[in-house]
């Protein structure tokens, strides 16, 4: 049997072995273009008004990809490029095969949007939801993290009790505290307690924040980490003189 190139009409003698080699598709002996030979296929040798075996009941097949009779064309030293026909034989005729992705998985296509929606509600009841129901912000990594408690974070480094200089029933009491957290602590309440020799507590006071801080300072603030503060404090006392003193904070 015959078959006819599409590219330069040369007519081509093929035997079965050909064909099934690969599928019909052939290298043209004259132009060296690849071509689908079940395309054009005759008993005889065609003429011009020549017209091909129908090829009805024949599996569809591609026309060979543009691309490859490009590379052709370049192993021949012809950097012409492929001509306007030959995008024409290039695009998928009705009936070739339809090379579309396939579908997703149902399973994908039902879990996917099953997520997002529980995200946008999770969203939505951290944002709108009731105040129990929100996870604090500080838990997901968002917004400032909470200040240390002072009684663990704050620590007493340097103490000192002495007589006051002026005042025959009064001492000054001064200390160091530092922040020894990695987080800001608000400023502490100070329960102070005077010792006399016998350690027998022969006075105590609670300090609120604005008894002991700088005027200038914001008794609403808080003490940063690994900050020193110092602390002196005068101290009326009547009967036993102290000899030491403890310090907590709340």
């Amino acid at each position: 049997m015959y078959t006819r190139c599409e590219h330069c009409q040369a007519v081509l003698p093929i035997r079965p072995e050909d064909l099934a080699q690969a599928g019909g598709v052939v290298r043209c002996g004259a132009c060296g273009r690849t071509i689908n030979a079940l395309s054009a296929m005759f008993r005889e040798i065609p003429g011009e008004g020549s017209i091909p075996i129908p090829a009805d009941g024949m599996p569809p097949m591609l026309n060979p990809h543009v691309e490859q009779d490009g590379l052709l064309d370049d192993e021949r030293g012809d950097d012409s490029g492929p001509d306007e026909a030959d995008f024409e034989t290039a695009r998928p005729a009705a009936g070739d095969p339809d090379f579309a992705p396939d579908p997703a998985p149902r399973w994908a296509r039902v879990l996917w949007p099953s997520l997002a929606a529980v995200a946008v509600l999770l969203i939505g009841l951290q944002l709108f939801g009731p105040e129990g129901w929100r996870v604090p912000p500080e838990a997901l990594g968002l917004g400032d993290p909470p200040m240390a408690e002072p009684g663990a974070a704050i620590e007493l480094v340097s103490r000192d009790l002495h007589r006051h200089p002026t005042l025959s029933d009064a001492v000054i009491v001064s200390a160091v505290l530092i922040n020894r957290s990695n987080r800001p602590v608000a400023w502490p309440r100070i329960d102070l307690r005077l010792y006399d020799a016998s350690q027998q507590v022969i006075g105590q006071k609670l300090l609120e924040p604005e008894q002991y801080l700088d005027p200038n300072a914001d008794p609403d603030g808080t003490l940063a980490p690994n900050v020193r503060l110092p602390v002196v404090l005068e101290m009326v006392v009547e009967g036993s003189t102290p000899t030491g003193f403890s310090m907590a904070f709340h």
